[in-house]
């Protein structure tokens, strides 16, 4: 275990494919494809550490995630590789163009190639909406970003598509997959050119003044920390089911606690109580560790609490951790490696990406209009037009004051 969210795994026939180089982008961001809590919560006021993890994960959306180019354009080659048909119906319009039904499945379609969790989402309606949103956020910003950082994604996209295409040949899954959805390399490498392209569009857009104020204002996050931990799990971390109640995943956590407080010995305790695979073996320990890769009660605890005492109980979504900080780090700007400036920077996009979804995004979207999803017959005369309506949730405030 890694202290990350628990996620479906990917399909084993692409598994090749999404070891590549290329894909690590595709990776980073299905790695928290579970915590992204703002799809569920559009109408609520999402809590402070959601908020936190959305940027993170905007940031992760730029380098992970498609963004399809625009309307058909004789004079942009780009801008016909993310498929647009006159005849499919448009379930999305937004200052500067519009999405079609067809164009989003092949958008859907390759991002499932990489990660079944992303087609378990599609069948929430709420979740699907949130995706197609996004999309048109992915291509204002490709269309803003300049001809230099298109030109420059070529080499990266070459070399994804070489092994896209060995994928393709030699995994009949996944060609099934991409020829039902009709998605053809000139998709595959439009959508992922715009991956690239993105990622150099916000390279260029955030300033020395932007990181180092991102670095002031989460400065735990980037500190390094050595921290000792015991999970006594309440989920089975490989499916996310339950394991054991709650009550009772806290009294033997608090039995493990008064254990350690009279001088128990973390690798004797860790290896007979805790369900971390990963470091039970070890006493428990993840050592010069970026709190910033862990779950978020997790990471507030290894930088707030105390060095070299043993804390109370943490609960996460896993269960509850037993744990002692060792160490940790508190460096001024300059000191840091050069890796931690990029980390830092990456949070530093992270910001202006998630500003830039939820405050600009919303005012350039004039209409959201996906077809309802299909529900099993009733008998009533009432089931929504399964298959055949649309929910318009999105439109122009001054449509909707008129009607």
């Amino acid at each position: 275990m890694r202290l990350l969210p628990i996620r479906q795994q990917t399909s084993p026939a692409i598994g090749a494919i999404v070891n590549s180089q290329p894909l690590a982008y595709l990776l980073q961001y299905k790695e928290l494809n579970f915590e992204r809590g703002y799809i569920m919560n559009q109408t609520t006021r999402t809590s402070t550490w959601k908020r936190s993890l959305l940027l993170v994960v905007a940031m992760l959306l730029v380098v992970s995630a498609l963004a399809a180019c625009g309307k058909k354009n004789a004079k942009d080659s780009d801008k016909e590789s993310a498929s647009n048909s006159s005849n499919s119906t448009v379930i999305a319009t937004y200052k500067g163009g519009e999405v079609t039904e067809e164009e989003f499945t092949k958008y859907t379609t390759f991002y499932s190639l990489f990660d079944q969790s992303f087609a378990m989402y599609l069948q929430i309606p709420e979740a699907k909406e949130q995706y197609l949103k996004e999309y048109v956020g992915y291509k204002t910003l490709y269309d803003r970003s300049s001809e230099d950082d298109k030109k420059s994604a070529d080499t990266e996209v070459a070399t994804f598509i070489k092994q896209y295409n060995e994928q393709l040949t030699s995994n009949a899954e996944m060609k099934k997959t991409v020829d039902a959805a009709g998605l053809t390399e000139k998709d595959v490498s439009g959508f992922y050119k715009q991956i690239v392209t993105i990622r150099k569009y916000w390279e260029r857009n955030v300033s020395d003044a932007d990181i180092k104020a991102e670095y002031e204002k989460n400065k735990g996050g980037y500190n390094l920390v050595s921290v000792r931990h015991i999970l006594i799990s309440t989920v089975d971390p490989s499916t996310g089911e339950e394991k054991r109640k709650d009550e009772e995943a806290l009294k033997i956590a608090k039995e493990v606690k008064a254990k350690l407080d009279k001088g128990g010995d973390w690798k004797a305790l860790a290896n007979q109580y805790s369900d971390d695979e990963g470091s039970k073996g070890n006493g428990g320990l993840y050592e010069n560790a970026s709190p910033n890769s862990w779950v978020a009660e997790f990471k507030e605890a290894a930088i707030t609490q105390p060095v070299g005492t043993v804390g109370e109980p943490v609960k996460s979504q896993y269960g509850y951790h037993v744990m002692k900080v060792e160490k940790r780090e508190s460096k001024k700007f300059e000191e840091l490696s050069e890796d931690v400036k990029t980390q830092v920077k990456t949070g530093a996009i992270n910001t202006k990406m998630g500003d830039f979804m939820t405050k600009e995004l919303p005012t350039l979207i004039e209409k959201i209009n996906l077809p309802k999803a299909e529900t099993p017959a009733a008998g009533t005369g009432t089931d929504a037009g399964a298959g055949t309506g649309a929910t318009d949730s999105t439109e122009k405030k001054d449509e909707a004051t008129t009607k």
